[in-house]
């Protein structure tokens, strides 16, 4: 892939910093890397709190907040996944959540080559 690696850096580090924060305690944190059709594939996986299917559509705009007082509080902003969401329309790639409450989420990323 040609791409900025800091760029990557930083969603990959917006995205496991998040699984990591809502998790639950001694819950584990799952990273996958493969390459498929002409395209790098993603997968960060978390068996947290879970993101309710009412929030999926929004959940990578600027500001926006699942839990407003616990992202208050764990000092998120508001803007880690709609950073997400920019660096992979950068490279005209695709995200997608797979999420329930109190099921964990994963963060589906692909890129192409």
């Amino acid at each position: 892939m040609l791409v900025n690696k800091n760029r990557i850096k930083q969603m990959l580090i917006n995205l496991v910093d998040n699984a990591i924060k809502y998790n639950i305690e001694n819950g584990t944190v799952h990273i996958r890397a493969s390459k498929a059709s002409g395209k790098t594939m993603i997968s960060i996986r978390d068996t947290g709190i879970g993101i309710s299917e009412k929030h999926h559509s929004r959940i990578f705009e600027r500001f926006y907040r699942v839990d407003k007082g616990r992202s208050r509080n764990m000092g998120g902003t508001g803007l880690g996944l709609s950073i997400v969401k920019h660096i992979v329309n950068l490279y005209n790639g695709d995200i997608r959540v797979v999420s329930k409450a109190g099921q964990g989420t994963e963060f589906i990323i692909q890129l192409p080559l």
